[in-house]
């Protein structure tokens, strides 16, 4: 995939989160808040699968101690798993789990920041 449409898709995907948020904050919508955050998902699974492929590709030609790419390479990966995390803590605390404090989902996202 090229980088503009991978720009075009990362867009699209943020468009559509936004108005799925916008319409549930403004209460014309009582959608769970899972379905909300669908775009997200599919954006940080396809994302995973991204990352993950270009780990096996760059395992499978050989990789020395001493480069960087492969070590790049999983930090993003436990990026994306941070960020995936946060948004799954954030849906249960926003649709369930009402009593969990506020900070409890900010764990995952402190630890990405």
């Amino acid at each position: 995939m090229a980088v503009n449409h991978r720009a075009l898709f990362t867009w699209f995907t943020l468009l559509v989160f936004s108005i799925l948020l916008v319409l549930r904050m403004d209460r014309k919508v009582s959608w769970n808040w899972f379905i909300i955050f669908i775009p997200m998902w599919t954006f940080d699974i396809l994302m995973l699968i991204f990352i993950t492929f270009y780990m096996i590709i760059h395992c499978k030609n050989g990789f020395e101690v001493t480069d960087y790419s492969m070590r790049r390479k999983i930090f993003f990966l436990v990026c994306v798993v941070l960020k995936l995390s946060f948004q799954v803590i954030l849906c249960l605390r926003l649709q369930y789990l009402y009593n969990l404090p506020s900070y409890c989902p900010l764990i995952p996202l402190w630890l990405l920041l």
